[in-house]
């Protein structure tokens, strides 16, 4: 018959001589000690797991000697510890926490980083945009769209980067002026100029029939180990993180998720019911509190391989913050679906500070007042505990409900007063709040901005590819990130004035569309209601952008019926017209206002 020998039994045969009692016995455990949490102790605290990870339990026959059951009891523990350290290398070994309920120790966070000195002259929209998305990704693009045609279906599309640029510019556009089909741009009854005059409608149709981002020859079989879902879109995906890992980062930043809105057929296609956009891509973001966007990522599903061993929300953090320099003091928040206490002092080791809520099942051991307790006392009620070796505070606030929230660099000090709303008063009241809470709620919001942002100008053409949302996306990032950077750089040079995101992007659209380009030739015989022979006192045409007007490209006087305004000089009436900019310049010998228009 088999006897059962526990850890005690194993530790009096190996380490202790005979008769000496362990000091681990009768009640007096200090390892038990250690994790007393003032009057509570953690009822699903075992001593023996400190020992080793699980229960051992050694088997030996009751008629053997001594020396054989401390021979076997020694090759049991050699290969409990062989397989304790090869489970640490694929999961992180489970680590116990000191809480205690003592004022926090603040750690001296000061932002050591700063932003670099703004060029003297502000760069115009297009120039920003191309930080992003440069002339070398236009050229790829057409490549792959020139091969992807002739391949598929033995067509010469004969695209060029000029011609992708103005492709994406009409795709700006039609973000900001939406139409239900894209078709009514080129109708007659609702001909839209700035779209129909850079491009025929065939002629986008097959842009967007046709335009690819990598060759689809080097695609591996689904089935393969490296197979990547995000093949078809993966060159512009680095490109654009590329570009944003050149960007100076803020102090603050929070980690998030967003919803590329979706609806088709995608094996990657996510829902998520608390979303405004239900269907569609999943995106982890880091964003600063400006909102401009630092890094990013698409969730491909389970399948994902991310290193690490925290876990796919962990993991996602790590992957995201890893462009941040560890010895600036950046900070980073995320809610409770992505923190651990285990997380939290990973970033701690690379000076990388962290606020976050947390889910109660992920305390590690930190057990504090029930929500039943705190709600006795009212709302502003709060429960803390801080760890001793790694400085990590735990924090559990009672507002409407109660919500617990983990940092490592403050706790509940200095409190404030917030304002809430009382149902029962039926006004705004004070109720207390914590310093941490203060600091979530001030600090958290960036991918959310950001959302909001993106959610004003959106671009949404209907495609039969699935990954041509990815693409509107990446689009209307780089604008918005473009926009943030401009809007960096005024402030610095304490120019309050700014363009608008509208003009901005409206300026970008057609810096892509017309900058270095020529219009395309209208067929027929020209009407007589035509803008380039007549004009209108009412309306004032608009000053082409600066990258139009300085282009050196297609730029031609032309005699027109009536006189017009001169738009360089002011008290002068001409007859004369810019063909590409569309308005009146003096042209005669005394002024020759048309070459000082467009001469920088």
């Amino acid at each position: 018959m088999a006897k059962r020998f526990g850890v005690d039994d194993v530790i009096k045969y190996i380490f202790l001589p005979d008769g000496i009692e362990s000091d681990l016995e009768d009640g007096d455990d200090d390892e038990e000690k250690m994790y007393v949490d003032d009057d509570l102790v953690d009822p699903d605290y075992n001593p023996a797991q400190d020992i080793n990870a699980g229960q051992l339990e050694i088997e030996v026959e009751e008629s053997g000697s001594i020396d054989e059951k401390e021979d076997q009891v020694l090759l049991s523990c050699i290969s409990s510890e062989t397989d304790a350290e090869e489970d640490q290398t694929n999961t992180q070994q489970k680590k116990k926490y000191r809480w205690r309920k003592k004022p926090y120790t603040f750690p001296d966070v000061s932002f050591k980083g700063e932003f670099s000195t703004p060029p003297d002259e502000i760069p115009t929209p297009l120039q920003y945009f191309k930080l992003f998305l440069n002339d070398d990704c236009m050229a790829y693009i057409a490549e792959q769209t020139n091969c992807y045609a002739l391949a598929k279906d033995g067509k010469v599309v004969g695209t060029s980067a000029k011609e992708i640029e103005q492709f994406f510019g009409i795709l700006l556009f039609t973000g900001m002026f939406p139409c239900r089909a894209y078709t009514t741009y080129w109708s007659n009854f609702s001909r839209f100029p700035l779209i129909a005059d850079i491009m025929s409608r065939n002629r986008f149709q097959d842009h967007l029939r046709y335009i690819h981002f990598n060759n689809n020859a080097e695609m591996k079989a689904r089935d393969h180990p490296d197979y990547d879902p995000l093949f078809k879109v993966s060159p512009l995906l680095k490109r654009l993180r590329d570009a944003m890992s050149q960007l100076e980062p803020e102090e603050h930043h929070s980690v998030d998720e967003q919803m590329i809105p979706f609806k088709g057929r995608s094996g990657i296609k996510q829902y998520i019911k608390n979303k405004p956009h239900h269907w569609g891509f999943k995106v982890f973001a880091r964003a600063g509190m400006s909102g401009m966007i630092y890094d990013f990522m698409v969730y491909t599903g389970k399948a994902m391989k991310l290193p690490g061993n925290l876990g796919v929300a962990g993991n996602v953090v790590m992957r995201l913050v890893n462009n941040l320099p560890e010895d600036k003091n950046f900070k980073v928040y995320f809610d409770n679906w992505f923190s651990s206490v285990d997380l939290v002092c990973l970033l701690k080791q690379q000076n990388i500070w962290s606020v976050g809520t947390i889910r109660s099942n992920r305390l590690k051991g930190c057990t504090l007042k029930t929500d039943k307790e705190l709600k006795q006392h009212g709302r502003g009620s709060l429960d803390y505990k801080c760890e001793d070796t790694e400085g990590v505070s735990i924090v559990k606030w009672c507002d409407n409900k109660a919500v617990h929230l983990i940092s490592t660099y403050c706790s509940i000090d200095p409190a404030d007063k917030c304002k809430r709303w009382s149902v029962a008063e039926k006004k705004r009241i004070d109720v207390e709040r914590p310093y941490v809470v203060k600091e979530y709620n001030q600090h958290m919001g960036g991918v959310g901005l950001c959302d909001m942002m993106l959610e004003l100008y959106r671009t949404d053409i209907r495609s039969k590819k699935w990954y041509m949302r990815i693409v509107y996306y990446c689009l209307d990032v780089a604008v918005l990130n473009a926009w943030l950077l401009y809007r960096r750089h005024l402030a610095q040079n304490n120019q309050p004035s700014y363009l608008p995101l509208k003009d901005f992007r409206s300026s970008i659209a057609s810096a892509l569309t017309l900058a270095g380009k020529q219009k395309i030739k209208k067929r027929g015989r020209p009407s007589l209601n035509d803008e380039s022979t007549c004009s209108s006192k009412k309306t004032k045409k608009a000053l082409p952008v600066t990258d139009v007007r300085y282009d050196g490209l297609h730029h031609w006087p032309h005699h027109i019926a009536k006189r017009m305004r001169c738009r360089y000089c002011p008290s002068g009436y001409t007859r004369v017209q810019c063909s590409k900019c569309l308005i009146g310049l003096c042209l005669n010998e005394r002024n020759n206002c048309f070459m000082a228009f467009h001469t920088k």
